[in-house]
């Protein structure tokens, strides 16, 4: 993210004078709003609206064993998380720790900026735990058997949870994304559990005490501002049109209105008109497709029609991901991903019980692209989570189209390309936020390789945010990525201390990526302005040949001079480098895995090789092996490296 200085300069008088007054009246409305609480709760009630519509029996029994297996588990006090594995934390948790490395927080009002402490803690960890995602899986079980177990388990825990953080008090009553989305968490268990027993009125009257303390807390700390917006105050709105529409009392269906309609607005602000998220980042894409289908499934469960731009451009977010998924429903890490969830899904369930944390991907979303796919009537992905909400066997779905050869997303600066066993994924990726801040790399015109669905040229992907600075770093900078760095130099400026964590320079703006049909030859070719200090433009071309099992990429730099250029190439696993050949013209590398993948770098001058280990991220907090191919030469400017990928077909 970039600093406020610099934010502030690109804005116009009108909308500084917006911020200007909403700043000066920030605390004034707090204060307010808080005042709501006041007497108030008496008066609000829980609303059983049909968010589920459960088809128990056309579930698999594999699926059904997944929620039952997960809830299992829970109630014998041990979570899985997606990077941590499955911790045993007992029946009752302790909220405000980071169970990683041990240290907690204290029970004392706290904000966002007091929770980052850079003394290896990660404030991550109990907002994770705290976002209570666990609880609809119990309720799931307990639909599922009718087994009481699972209904007392996730009852006493929301007890717990309560009890144990007061409000306003304690890290997880620090971030109004937080509250909001355990909020939600909350609502889909009750609706769960509806209708209760006679003996459990007390339980459901302080629960939804609660929850209208959530309410109320997200709407006094909303995460707004007139100059950036990012996923975080779609968070807030999203968990309070849920919360609104689970709760009855005054004003209630005034809110809902009004939140309704503040998500329509991020809708278009938020999202591109192609589909993708502005934040640039593929993760927060997962997150932000989710919150808009959850939205989507609120109004369905409302009997509220949504406005035909609403549905379209949340049908686009849906596309998008459909064309960058695998067959397998695998996305490509592009940028930062912290595994942000609004609500479990099954292939999360089913990597954390059945995969090592090594061989887990928090990009594999079969089960919301088949959501997608039972809401819009197209696209591709597993539908067994759709039942949950009604999509039954009956639903009458047109046979998935075959992937299309290009496609090209010229607004979110994403291509792919596809031949015979081969895709190429190709990143322009505008700098997020209308460059005012995101969660980007430094990935301008990197590329992401699959053959028969898996990545053997991978992104590097995240790491962890706030636990090391330099791990942080590691993950974001120009040689993570399938692309070329110049004298050492990073595409856009990275500020290696603690405050520039969530800061990346603007340098590197990119050109559209445009496509040109030569024949059997696919076409791709963008540029990037990241070393324009240097008087150097970095364009890359793609060609991918239909039958021929080979692509070919040109990097051309275009300037003067004498300079250092490396072009470095992820490699996921389980492919590794094997025999390195040195030629007149280059070097030829051998990587060899579930098929065999020659790498041939070739420069005017004398190119150079050498490979190193550098871990991956798949999910957040963990990593696993992998290495890193790096070539280099002396270039003089203008200058042409290519580098021709050949697989056997």
């Amino acid at each position: 993210m970039r600093s406020w200085s610099q934010i502030l300069r690109q804005e116009s008088p009108i909308s500084l004078a917006r911020e200007a007054v909403w700043r000066s009246r920030k605390n004034w409305a707090k204060k307010r709003i808080l005042a709501q609480l006041n007497g108030k709760a008496n008066a609000i009630t829980f609303r059983a609206i049909p968010y589920y519509r459960p088809l128990p029996s056309a579930l698999h029994k594999a699926t059904r064993n997944l929620f039952i297996s997960f809830a299992d588990e829970v109630c014998v006090g041990r979570y899985p998380f997606l990077g941590y594995g499955t911790v045993d934390l007992g029946p009752r948790p302790r909220w405000n720790v980071d169970f990683v490395c041990g240290l907690d927080w204290p029970a004392v009002p706290l904000e966002n900026r007091n929770c980052m402490r850079f003394d290896g803690s990660d404030v991550k960890v109990p907002y994770e735990l705290s976002r209570l995602q666990f609880l609809p899986v119990l309720g799931k079980a307990f639909v599922l058997t009718g087994n009481d177990r699972y209904r007392e388990t996730a009852k006493c825990l929301v007890s717990s949870w309560i009890q144990d953080n007061p409000f306003g008090i304690g890290v997880n009553w620090s971030l109004a994304m937080e509250v909001a989305l355990r909020g939600m968490s909350i609502c889909f268990l009750l609706s769960l559990l509806s209708p209760f027993r006679a003996a459990e009125k007390g339980w459901l009257a302080s629960v939804t005490q609660s929850l209208w303390q959530h309410l109320v807390y997200v709407e006094a700390h909303i995460e707004f501002s007139h100059l950036i917006s990012s996923n975080h105050y779609l968070g807030n709105i999203v968990g309070l049109y849920c919360l609104a529409s689970f709760l009855d009392g005054p004003r209630m269906a005034t809110k809902r209105h009004f939140y309704r309609r503040r998500i329509e607005n991020e809708l278009a602000r938020q999202v591109y008109e192609d589909g993708g998220d502005y934040e640039g980042s593929t993760g927060y894409h997962v997150l932000v497709t989710q919150m808009f289908t959850t939205v989507l499934l609120l109004m369905r469960a409302t009997e509220t029609p949504p406005r035909p731009r609403f549905l379209e451009r949340v049908r686009r977010m849906h596309r998008l991901l459909a064309a960058l998924a695998s067959p397998s429903g695998q996305l490509p890490q592009v940028g930062d991903c912290d595994d942000g969830r609004v609500e479990l899904l099954l292939d999360d369930l089913q990597q954390m019980l059945r995969l090592p944390v090594p061989e887990r991907n928090s990009l594999r979303v079969s089960n919301l692209l088949g959501l997608g796919k039972s809401l819009f009537g197209d696209g591709c992905g597993s539908t067994q989570d759709a039942k949950w909400y009604g999509f039954g066997e009956s639903l009458k779905l047109p046979v998935a189209a075959a992937p299309r050869k290009v496609e090209v997303f010229p607004h979110s600066g994403i291509a792919v390309a596809r031949a015979g066993p081969a895709e190429i994924l190709f990143f322009a990726v505008p700098n997020g936020i209308h460059g005012k801040g995101s969660h980007n790399h430094n990935d301008k015109l990197s590329v992401v390789l699959r053959i028969d669905g898996e990545e053997v040229l991978c992104d590097s992907g995240t790491g962890s945010y706030t636990r090391d600075v330099a791990f942080r770093n590691r993950f974001r900078v120009t040689p993570a990525h399938n692309t070329v760095m110049v004298d050492g130099k990073e595409q856009c400026a990275v500020e290696f201390t603690r405050a520039g964590l969530f800061r990346l320079g603007t340098e590197a703006t990119v050109s559209r990526i445009k496509h040109v049909g030569e024949g059997n030859i696919t076409c791709l070719q963008a540029s990037h302005s990241g070393y324009s200090s240097l008087g150097i433009t970095h364009s890359r071309t793609i060609r991918l040949q239909d039958t021929e099992g080979q692509a070919h990429l040109e990097d051309h730099l275009a300037g003067t001079g004498h300079h250092q250029v490396e072009v470095n190439f992820q490699v996921a696993p389980p492919w590794r480098l094997g025999l390195i050949t040195e030629v007149d013209t280059g070097v030829r590398c051998l990587l060899e895995g579930p098929h065999k993948l020659e790498i041939f770098v070739s420069a005017p001058c004398i190119v150079r090789v050498e490979a190193c280990e550098a871990p991956i991220s798949m999910t957040y907090g963990s990593t696993t092996p992998a290495s890193r191919i790096r070539f280099t030469c002396d270039a003089e400017l203008p200058a042409s490296l290519t580098t021709q990928l050949t697989w056997a077909t």
